[in-house]
């Protein structure tokens, strides 16, 4: 595969992907917006995707304005995802969260969304799709 064409093929990953950071150091997966390894308080990290999948830790709904002309509220919920790969992420959850336990945690999934958004998106995952 020519230079140029992997390139392309990463950039795209990258704009498809939930893309979460690893320490060069110890290795660690880490948040995207992390400053410091939590394990070795180092700070050389390198971009790995994430399998985007995880279980909702924390959520809460609130009234969010919409960007726009008329700028109209609308609920939303902010939540905090334990990736299957261990860290956990800020998230909007987009859809309603179903009631969860301790032994039933609700499964999510990433979803790209618009650039502008600052946290990654994710949607509930039914339990059909595993």
């Amino acid at each position: 595969m020519s230079p140029e064409r992997h390139s392309r093929g990463h950039a795209l990953a990258k704009a498809c992907a939930l893309m979460i950071q690893r320490c060069r150091s110890c290795t660690t997966l880490l948040a995207p917006l992390m400053a410091t390894c939590s394990t070795c308080q180092g700070s050389d990290f390198e971009q790995v995707p994430s399998c985007g999948v995880g279980s909702i830790v924390s959520s809460k709904s609130i009234e969010r304005e919409r960007r726009g002309r008329d700028r109209v509220s609308a609920p939303c919920t902010i939540a905090i995802v334990e990736l299957d790969e261990g860290p956990w992420v800020y998230t909007w959850i987009d859809g309603e969260v179903p009631a969860s336990s301790s032994q039933h945690p609700v499964r999510v999934e990433f979803r790209p969304a618009a650039a502008a958004e600052q946290l990654p998106v994710f949607a509930i995952r039914h339990s059909s799709e595993g």
